[in-house]
């Protein structure tokens, strides 16, 4: 799994958690870090903030969509739903979470999204 936010201390608070309840992820303090890294063709479930500074997750998830690697997603948002529900909509997120959500919302997302827990990995948030 691949989670994007530009909030440091959302994006750690995740990390810990997601891993706490077996999965495996990776936090990118931005979209630029995560394509440093190099995105999976497959077999990977994103969660992206929607609105960061540089390439935002709308605008990545589009990008990814157009060139046929569309990722199951689940977005994190603060914006008010109405600004956010018809951009997202087009994109069939698996879910739209408004901050601050709670853990078992998240989960629950990602059970819909068929990621599966596995081994842990390290948070290249500083990336």
């Amino acid at each position: 799994m691949l989670l994007v936010d530009d909030d440091d201390s959302l994006r750690r608070a995740l990390v810990r958690t997601l891993r706490l309840d077996g999965f495996d992820v990776t936090g990118y303090a931005s979209v630029e870090a995560l394509l440093a890294a190099g995105v999976p063709e497959r077999g990977a479930c994103l969660v992206l903030d929607v609105n960061m500074p540089g390439i935002d997750g709308i605008a990545f998830k589009r990008t990814l969509v157009e060139a046929g690697r569309d990722l199951p997603t689940v977005f994190i948002t603060a914006l008010e739903p109405e600004d956010v529900r018809g951009p997202l909509a087009v994109l069939a997120p698996v879910a739209v979470l408004f901050k601050p959500f709670k853990n078992e919302d998240l989960l629950a997302a990602l059970g819909r999204a068929n990621a599966r827990p596995g081994p842990t990995r390290s948070d290249e948030a500083r990336s």
